[in-house]
C-alpha cells in the first residue's frame, strides 16, 4: 500500500482524508472484474438492437452512424473520424467472419465493446474510491451497467458509450498521475483530452477540472515549457485524422448534404463547423425544460446525487474541486442545450456522481464495522441494482422490437427476385429500405433505388426499371414519360417506356383459354415462397382490341371450396385496364394469397373476368378454373 504525500510547494491544505492511497487490484478484484464484464457482456448481448423502425431510417444518430461506418464516410459534423474509421474495420472485420449476417447487431456492438471498456474504467476507479472493497466497487458497477441511458447506448448504434470511456479514462490517469508524479502520466493526458477534437469535443469539459486538479499539486508545472510544448503537441495530433473527412467528403460530394459550396474545401470548413449542433443551444434562462432535472434525479436518484457530491467532498478538497467544477461545467451546458442533445451531453457525469457515492459508502462502511450493518450496505444496494434493472430493462431491450418493421419493404421488394442491374422506383419508406438493404447489408448491391426524375436516364442504360405498386400513381406523371406496365412480382411492376415490357412465359401451364372481348388467358403459374405463402402469376393476351375495361378475381380453391381470393381491377396489380390493349400485347398479373394458417393446401384456381355496371351490378365475362397440378417453390433467402 503507497501513500503520496503532499510535496513541499503544494498550496493547499489538506484533510487527513486527502491523500489518495492506491490499493493494487488483487486476483479476487481481479476474477471479479473479469465475471462482471461477461455479465455485463451477455446482459447486452441478450438486448443488443437487430432492427430497424421505419422512423429509424429517416434520419437522426443511429443510421447516419451506420452508414458511416459501414461506408466510411463523415458522421454527423464534425465528422467523429476516430471512431468512425474504428467503426469502420470493426464492421467490416466482422463482415469477414460473417458475411450474411444481420448488420444491425454488428454495428450495434460496436457501441457494446466501448460499454465494456467504460465500465472496466469504472470498476478500477471504483476500486481506488472504494479502498478496494468489493461490494462497494462491484456493486455500484453493476448499477451503472443497467442505467437506462447508459444501457440503451450500449445496445444500439451510437457513441456515446465511448465518451464515457474516454471520461473516465482521463480520470483514472489523472489518479495515477497523482499516486506517482511521473511526467508520463500528464503526456497521456494531454493525448487524451486532445482525442476528444477528433472524437467528442463535449469530453474536453473534464480538462478545466483536470487543470485545476493537476496545478493545485503542482503549480510548478507552468514553468516548464519543455513539458507545455510536449502536451500540446500531443493534444493537437489527433487533428490530423481530419484528412480522412476531408478526404472522403472531396471524393463523394453526394455525401454533402444540403447546401451549396463552390470547392470540397467550402465544405469542409462549413462541416466542421457543427452548424446544427450550434444551432440547437439555447441562449435564454427561459423557458425551463421540465424533463431535464426529472431524467438526471432519475438516472442516479435524489439519494445517489447526495451521496455522491458528498463522496467528492470527502476525498480530498482536490478531488471536490476536480469533480464540482467538472459538473458544474456540464450542467450549464446541458441547460444552454436543454432542448437538444443535453442528455447524451451529459451522461458522462453520472459514473462521476457513482464514484463519489463509492467513496461515501467505503467511509460508511468503515465507520460501521459490524457485520449486520456492512451487510444492511450490501443488501441495499443489491436491490437498487435488480429495482433499476427492472425499472431499464422494457427501455433499454432493443432485441426483437414489434415496432422493427423499417426494413419490411425492402425485404418485400427483393423477395421478388427484380433482374439483374434493375432500377427501381419506390415509395420514401420503400427507397429507404431498399437503400439499407442494398448499400449495408450488400443484399442485391447490384440493384438501385431511383428517382422518377432518374427513370429516363435508367431506359437509356438499357436497364431494366421496376416500380412499386406504392409509386405507380405517380410515376408516369412525375416523369413525364407514357409507362406501360406488366406486373413482376405480386407487389412489383415491370416498366416499359410506351409499350408493354415482354416477359418470358417459362414456368406457365399455357392453356390458351378464350376470355371474350378479345381477350385470351395464354397461361397462369402457381407458386409458394418468396413474397406471399402462394401466389398466382397470369400472363393475358389480347387478341382483339377489347371494348370494355375487364377487372379479375382469383381464388384459391380446395377440394371445391374457395380459401383465399384476391381482386384486381385490371391486370398488371390494376395499372394496365385492358382497354390500353393492342392486338397481340400480353399483360402479366400476378395475386398474392395469404390464406389461414389453419386452411389446407389449394389444390384448383378459379379465374374471373368481370366489371361492374353503371347500376353497380356484376358482369362475369367467364369463369375459368384450373386444377393445380404443379406449384413451383421460391426462395428468395429474404428477411
Amino acid at each position: 500500500m503507497a501513500s503520496v504525500t503532499a510535496r513541499p510547494h503544494d498550496q493547499t491544505t489538506a484533510r487527513p482524508d486527502d491523500q489518495t492511497t492506491a490499493r493494487p487490484l488483487d486476483r479476487r478484484g481481479w476474477l471479479a472484474l473479469v465475471l462482471f464484464l461477461l455479465a455485463a457482456l451477455l446482459l447486452y448481448l441478450a438486448t443488443l438492437d437487430n432492427g430497424l423502425a421505419p422512423g429509424d431510417l429517416q434520419g437522426g444518430d443511429l443510421i447516419t452512424h451506420q452508414y458511416a461506418q459501414v461506408q466510411a464516410r463523415p458522421s454527423n459534423a464534425p465528422g467523429y473520424p476516430l471512431y468512425t474509421m474504428g467503426g469502420w474495420l470493426w464492421f467490416h472485420g466482422w463482415r469477414l467472419l460473417c458475411p450474411r449476417a444481420n448488420p444491425v447487431p454488428i454495428l450495434s456492438g460496436y457501441s457494446t465493446l466501448w460499454a465494456l471498456l467504460a465500465l472496466a474504467t469504472l470498476y478500477l476507479l471504483l476500486w481506488r474510491a472504494a479502498k478496494g472493497n468489493l461490494v462497494i466497487t462491484l456493486g455500484l458497477s453493476a448499477f451503472y451497467a443497467v442505467t437506462y441511458f447508459f444501457w440503451y447506448y450500449a445496445v444500439s448504434t451510437e457513441q456515446y458509450a465511448s465518451a464515457v470511456f474516454q471520461t473516465l479514462l482521463i480520470l483514472l490517469v489523472t489518479l495515477l498521475w497523482d499516486e506517482d508524479g511521473r511526467d508520463r502520466w500528464l503526456y497521456l493526458l494531454a493525448f487524451l483530452l486532445g482525442l476528444s477534437l477528433a472524437h467528442m469535443v463535449t469530453v474536453l469539459f473534464i480538462a478545466p477540472g483536470v487543470l485545476a486538479f493537476v496545478l493545485m499539486k503542482e503549480p510548478g508545472l507552468l514553468k516548464r515549457p519543455k513539458l507545455i510544448l510536449l502536451s500540446l503537441l500531443l493534444a493537437l495530433t489527433p487533428l490530423i485524422a481530419y484528412a480522412y473527412v476531408y478526404l472522403r467528403g472531396a471524393a463523394h460530394p453526394e455525401w454533402w448534404g444540403e447546401g451549396n459550396w463552390n470547392s470540397a474545401w467550402d465544405w469542409f470548413l462549413s462541416f466542421l463547423s457543427t452548424r446544427q449542433g450550434r444551432d440547437e443551444l439555447t441562449w435564454a434562462l427561459l423557458p425551463i425544460n421540465p424533463e431535464q432535472p426529472r431524467l438526471i434525479l432519475a438516472e442516479v436518484g435524489l439519494l445517489g446525487l447526495a451521496l455522491g457530491v458528498a463522496g467528492w467532498w470527502l476525498w480530498g478538497r482536490r478531488h471536490f474541486v476536480f469533480f464540482i467544477l467538472t459538473a458544474v461545467i456540464y450542467l450549464v451546458f446541458s441547460y444552454i442545450d436543454r432542448f437538444g442533445n443535453w442528455y447524451q451531453v451529459i451522461m458522462p457525469l453520472y459514473p462521476l456522481i457513482l464514484v463519489g457515492v463509492g467513496v461515501t459508502l467505503r467511509v460508511l462502511w468503515d465507520r460501521y464495522p459490524h457485520w449486520s450493518r456492512r451487510g444492511l450496505i450490501a443488501v441495499v444496494i443489491a436491490l437498487l441494482v435488480i429495482l433499476k434493472a427492472a425499472d431499464a430493462y422494457p427501455r433499454a431491450n432493443q432485441r426483437n422490437r414489434p415496432g422493427d418493421t423499417g426494413l419490411a419493404p425492402g425485404w418485400a421488394i427483393l423477395n421478388q427476385a427484380p433482374p439483374a442491374d434493375a432500377a427501381i422506383v419506390a415509395s420514401v419508406e420503400e427507397k429507404l429500405a431498399l437503400d439499407y438493404l442494398t448499400g449495408v447489408w450488400g443484399v442485391r448491391p447490384d440493384i438501385e433505388a431511383i428517382s422518377t426524375a432518374e427513370i429516363a436516364q435508367a431506359f437509356a442504360q438499357g436497364r431494366p426499371v421496376l416500380v412499386t405498386v406504392n409509386a405507380a400513381g405517380y410515376a408516369a406523371a412525375e416523369s413525364g414519360l407514357p409507362l406501360r406496365y406488366t406486373a413482376w412480382g405480386p407487389g412489383l411492376l415491370l416498366a416499359g417506356n410506351g409499350e408493354i415490357p415482354p416477359l418470358p412465359e417459362d414456368g406457365l401451364s399455357l392453356v390458351g383459354a378464350e376470355v371474350g372481348d378479345g381477350l385470351k388467358l395464354a397461361g397462369y403459374q402457381v407458386l409458394s415462397g418468396g413474397p406471399a405463402p402462394w401466389w398466382v402469376r397470369l400472363a393475358i393476351q389480347a387478341e382483339a382490341a377489347p371494348a370494355h375495361d375487364w377487372a379479375i378475381s382469383v381464388r384459391l380453391l380446395a377440394q371445391g371450396q374457395e380459401i383465399a381470393q384476391v381482386d384486381h381491377p385490371a391486370p398488371a396489380l390494376g395499372f394496365t385496364p385492358t382497354t390500353s390493349l393492342q392486338p397481340g400485347e400480353v399483360v402479366f398479373d400476378a395475386f398474392a394469397f395469404f390464406p389461414p394458417g389453419d386452411a389446407p393446401s389449394p389444390d384448383g384456381l378459379r379465374i374471373i373476368f368481370y366489371r361492374q355496371l353503371a347500376d353497380g351490378a356484376f358482369l362475369n365475362l367467364t369463369i375459368l378454373e384450373f386444377p393445380i397440378t404443379k406449384v413451383t417453390h421460391v426462395d428468395m433467402g429474404g428477411g
